[in-house]
């Protein structure tokens, strides 16, 4: 039912907050002496911790930052001296656009190589798909955007190593230096994706309604649009679904990689220098964004699988 739905994503997300709050003294040493540094005197510790309510229990930290937030209130990071706010609304959609990008880009080379490595399982085509995405698996998504720097920007000199550009500026700057990350998140997510969708592809193929439209003589392109690909996307929307979910975590790499000012590389900024407002802010907004994501995943379940509305309401 919905209200289990919405009471189970409550605890979650009271669960994850308390352990956010909870952050500072499971930390090592003492938090402010870390952000102030040695030569903090007491009464500067003690403004410290009294500004950030460090002293507070967790579930007290919690409830008082969770009502700065409905008032828009998400404290200042102690680096910048900026509201925590402004960074998020500057960040967020750099990071989106470009995992956004890479998931279309996934979704682009996922969709025909699969299905064609599931119409004949074996060949060559798919003997050499299912290799190069098993490469690309091994790859860790940091040597991958290393490589892809080292090729195409110091080998073949044709595009930007790093850095980041804003589109009013540039438009065409902003394009080339999307290309490289862009490229990386998509060969990465589309190495996990064709496995994914070929392996579920193989199976509805050998299904018996697929096979009577087989032997009727259906053509491979509307066989594979109308009968195969539906019913074996469900496993692919929830890998998609987690990949946009996942957007501080899975883009801190790629942005730190490449120098790009998102979400991902905010959050590994704050991390070194104990940047608790900012820390807190961002997990909090990332639970918030894939449990989003898990809820458009059920939504998109009902409406590719009719059958699974019976289990899910």
């Amino acid at each position: 039912m919905l209200l289990t739905r919405i009471l189970r994503s409550v605890v979650v997300l009271a669960l994850v907050g308390l352990l956010t709050m909870a952050l500072p003294s499971l930390t090592t040493g003492n938090p402010a002496i870390a952000a102030l540094g040695m030569e903090a005197s007491r009464e500067q510790i003690a403004e410290f911790l009294s500004r950030l309510n460090l002293d507070d229990p967790a579930p007290q930290r919690l409830a008082a930052w969770l009502g700065n937030a409905a008032q828009g209130d998400l404290g200042s990071s102690l680096t910048t001296g900026r509201e925590v706010a402004e960074e998020i609304i500057t960040r967020l959609p750099i990071t989106l656009e470009l995992l956004a990008l890479g998931q279309v880009l996934a979704l682009a080379i996922t969709l025909p190589v699969a299905m064609a490595s599931a119409w004949r399982p074996g060949s060559i085509l798919d003997r050499f798909a299912t290799t190069v995405a098993f490469v690309l698996i091994s790859i860790p998504v940091f040597v991958l955007g290393l490589l892809a720097i080292a090729l195409f920007a110091v080998m073949l000199n044709l595009l930007p190593a790093t850095g980041w550009v804003h589109p009013l500026d540039d438009p065409v700057g902003h394009v080339r230096h999307l290309v490289l990350p862009v490229l990386t998140v998509g060969l990465s997510e589309a190495a996990v994706l064709v496995r994914v969708l070929r392996a579920d592809l193989i199976t509805t193929l050998g299904q018996p309604y697929v096979m009577a439209a087989r032997s009727r003589g259906m053509s491979l392109p509307r066989l594979m649009l109308t009968r195969a690909l539906r019913p074996s996307s469900l496993s692919t929307v929830t890998l998609v679904g987690l990949g946009f979910g996942a957007v501080f975590g899975g883009s801190a790499l790629i942005e730190t990689v490449f120098a790009v000012p998102g979400m991902g590389r905010l959050a590994v900024s704050a991390i070194g220098a104990r940047d608790f407002p900012v820390i807190e802010a961002i997990i909090i907004f990332s639970a918030v964004a894939v449990l989003l994501a898990m809820a458009i995943v059920d939504f998109l379940y009902t409406r590719i699988d009719p059958r699974t509305r019976r289990g899910r309401s």
